[in-house]
């Protein structure tokens, strides 16, 4: 189910009023758009599943997925609580300071998220038949699954906490790095005579290798750091890195040159912290 593209045309439309004001000469006035002062008030947010009326600055959001949160702690934001699988962070989040843990919230489970007394609930589609008794308990976002999707979840986890304008710099911040790892891939290939590397996000499984797809978190990560992506079996001397993890129960039998990586971060759903982490051990496996 792909949702509606979500942009926050406030923090837009003020940044290009701002411009055009400061080549008049003159400066931005109180009139201009101030993000704190904008959102004392109530907002309405579209999202997958419609649309809801969200606090103007959440301060005691619950996160139900690791890309929720992961983006809610990008945003500068504690959450009151954050359900997360066994109630363990995964690897790449556990230097983001103390965060208090719940497991997944399920059916049978809405008392555990009562209580937590959020004044919004994060979620994503996974959640999407807990959505209705979820808004009863609080205003409820629902963000589009799939981690290919991980841009457009930050602007509108943005959006849902009143932080517009903090969830753009984030996505600017992404794309610097991003242009710094191309650079570095780039400078490294040329030394070696490959000046686009082709790399290949593998996963042993107990039933075989899983190739990462081009529309996969990992694939947005290859494309922006402008390496080819290998997406199928293929011959080991048409990869020159494979990113190997290993899921649960498996156990890795490769032949070739291959770099061990986070399972949980690569084959996860993505977010702002999972991009910049996924950007660094590339450049390391890559670029050197």
């Amino acid at each position: 189910m792909r949702g509606p593209t979500f942009r926050p045309v406030r923090s837009l439309s003020a940044v290009a009023l701002c411009a055009a004001v400061a080549l008049a000469g003159l400066g931005c006035q109180e009139s201009g758009f101030d993000e704190n002062k904008e959102t004392v008030r109530p907002l309405k947010v579209q999202h997958v599943l419609g649309e809801t009326k969200v606090p103007g600055q959440a301060e005691e959001p619950l996160t139900l997925t690791i890309d929720t949160l992961d983006d809610t702690l990008a945003l500068g934001v504690r959450p009151a609580r954050a359900a997360v699988p066994d109630a363990r962070l995964p690897a790449y989040l556990r230097g983001q300071g103390r965060v208090s843990l719940m497991r997944p919230v399920g059916a049978g489970d809405l008392a555990a998220a009562e209580a937590v007394h959020a004044d919004l609930i994060l979620g994503s589609s996974s959640q999407a038949g807990l959505y209705e008794k979820l808004s009863r308990i609080a205003p409820t976002v629902i963000t589009e699954g799939g981690g290919g999707q991980w841009k457009l979840n930050v602007r509108l986890v943005g959006e849902a906490l009143g932080r517009t304008n903090a969830a753009e710099q984030v996505l600017i911040d992404y794309d610097g790095e991003a242009a710094r790892a191309l650079r570095a891939i780039r400078a490294a290939g040329a030394g070696s005579g490959a000046a686009k590397p082709r790399v290949a996000v593998v996963r042993v499984t107990a039933n075989g290798l899983r190739y990462a797809k081009e529309d996969s978190f990992a694939g947005t990560i290859l494309a922006d750091a402008g390496v080819k992506q290998v997406t199928r079996n293929a011959p080991r001397a048409q990869v020159d890195v494979m990113l190997l993890s290993e899921g649960p129960g498996a156990r890795a039998h490769v032949d070739g040159r291959f770099v061990r990586v986070d399972d949980e971060l690569w084959w996860g759903p993505g977010g702002a912290l999972a991009g910049r982490a996924a950007l660094a051990q590339l450049q390391r496996a890559v670029g050197g």
